[in-house]
C-alpha cells in the first residue's frame, strides 16, 4: 500500500498517454510541460533521453526539485546507473530537499540501497523530516455553502486527506454538488509529516483523533453547524481516520463516506453495533484493483452482521485512487445517510 501511494505521489508517468508522433519539446514554459515530456519518454522506455531531459532541467523549477530529483534517480535505476541515482538524491539533500519516508520502499531501489553511503542518505533524510515535524501543525480550511445565509444552521462535512497529501491538493478531488450547495465543508490537515508538505493520519491515531476533534470544536464555535447532521469522510489513510472517529464516537457523526480505506485498529463488531444504535450509516467506495479490497470486504461483512446500514461501491479498475465520478458517488452516499 505504501508503495502504491509513493508511486502516485512521485512517479509522475502514471496516467499519461501520448500519440506515437508527438512533437519533441525542446523548451519548457513551466514545470508541467517538462513533466509531460519526461513522462512520454519514460513510457516509451527511452530512459537515456528521459534522464538527459531531467539532467538539464533538474533545478530549473525550484518548487519541483523534489519530484525531478526523485524521477531522475528512478530513471537512472532503469539504466543501472546506481551511483548516479544515489548522487542525485544526495544533490537534493544538499539543497535541503528531502523525500517522503516511503519514497525508497519500492523494490527497484534495492541495488542502490546496497551502495556504501546509502544508509547515510536515509539518515539525512530522516533528520530533515524530524526537523520539519517539530514545526508542523494541523491545519483547517472551512468552505461555506453557496448562497450562505446568516441565521441558518448547515450540515457539516469533515473531509480528511489521504496519506502523503495535504488539504490544498485534496480539496480539488474531494467535492460534490451537495457539499458545495448545502454543507459547511471542513478540510482538516494532519500535523504528522511524511514528506515536504505531505501529511498522514495513521502514524499516530491518538494524535490524529485529537487534531480532528480540536478542529471540530473550532468549527462549531465559529460556524452555524447543524449538529444533527455531521458526516465525516476521507481517502485512504483519511478513510481510516474517518472510520476511527466514527467508531470511537470522538465526534457525534451521523454518517461516513470513505474511499479505499484500510481497517482501523478499533474495528470490531461491538463498536459497529454501537454505531448502529446511534443511527450512523455509511458508504465504502473502492476499486476492483485496490490492494485493500479483501480487507474492505471483511469490514462490510461485519457491517452486515451487526445490522449497520451501509453501501459498498466497487468501481472498475482504477486502482487506489479517485474515480472520475467521485462527486456523484459522494452525493449518493450523502443521500444514503440522510434518507433512512
Amino acid at each position: 500500500m505504501k508503495r502504491i501511494i509513493i508511486l502516485l505521489c512521485f512517479f509522475i508517468v502514471v496516467a499519461l498517454s501520448y500519440g506515437q508522433n508527438q512533437e519533441i519539446i525542446k523548451t519548457f514554459t513551466n514545470y508541467y510541460d517538462l513533466r509531460e515530456y519526461f513522462g512520454s519518454l519514460y513510457q516509451q522506455e527511452k530512459y537515456k533521453e528521459a534522464a538527459a531531459i531531467l539532467e538539464k532541467h533538474l533545478d530549473r523549477f525550484p518548487d519541483h526539485i523534489e519530484a525531478n530529483a526523485f524521477n531522475l534517480a528512478f530513471t537512472y535505476i532503469q539504466l543501472e546507473a546506481y551511483e548516479k541515482s544515489m548522487k542525485t538524491i544526495q544533490y537534493a539533500l544538499d539543497s535541503r530537499i528531502w523525500f517522503n519516508i516511503y519514497a525508497f520502499d519500492h523494490e527497484a531501489w534495492e541495488p542502490v540501497k546496497k551502495l556504501k553511503n546509502f544508509q547515510n542518505i536515509l539518515s539525512r533524510n530522516e533528520k530533515f523530516r524530524k526537523e520539519a515535524q517539530k514545526l508542523a501543525k494541523p491545519d483547517l480550511l472551512v468552505i461555506t455553502p453557496d448562497e450562505y445565509e446568516d441565521g441558518v444552521n448547515y450540515p457539516l462535512f469533515i473531509a480528511l486527506h489521504g496519506g502523503s497529501s495535504n488539504i490544498v491538493n485534496f480539496k480539488e478531488s474531494w467535492k460534490s454538488e451537495k457539499m458545495k450547495k448545502e454543507f459547511i465543508t471542513a478540510y482538516v490537515q494532519s500535523s504528522l509529516i511524511v514528506g515536504i508538505n505531505q501529511f498522514t493520519w495513521t502514524i499516530d491515531m491518538e494524535i490524529s483523533k485529537k487534531e480532528i476533534k480540536d478542529a471540530y470544536v473550532k468549527i462549531i464555535e465559529k460556524y452555524p453547524v447543524d449538529e444533527k447532521e455531521i458526516i465525516i469522510g476521507g481517502f485512504s489513510a483519511g478513510g481510516v481516520a474517518a472510520l476511527e472517529i466514527a467508531l470511537s464516537n470522538s465526534i457525534p457523526v451521523t454518517g461516513f463516506v470513505v474511499l479505499c480505506p484500510g481497517k482501523p485498529e478499533i474495528f470490531d463488531k461491538a463498536n459497529i453495533i454501537e454505531m448502529k444504535k446511534k443511527g450512523v450509516r455509511g458508504t465504502i467506495i473502492t476499486s476492483e484493483m485496490d490492494p485493500r479490497l479483501s480487507v474492505q470486504k471483511e469490514m462490510v461483512e461485519v457491517f452486515k452482521a451487526a445490522g449497520l446500514q451501509y453501501q459498498f461501491v466497487v468501481t472498475p479498475n482504477i486502482g487506489h485512487w479517485f474515480p472520475d465520478d467521485l462527486d456523484k458517488k459522494i452525493d449518493k452516499a450523502i443521500n444514503h445517510i440522510r434518507y433512512k
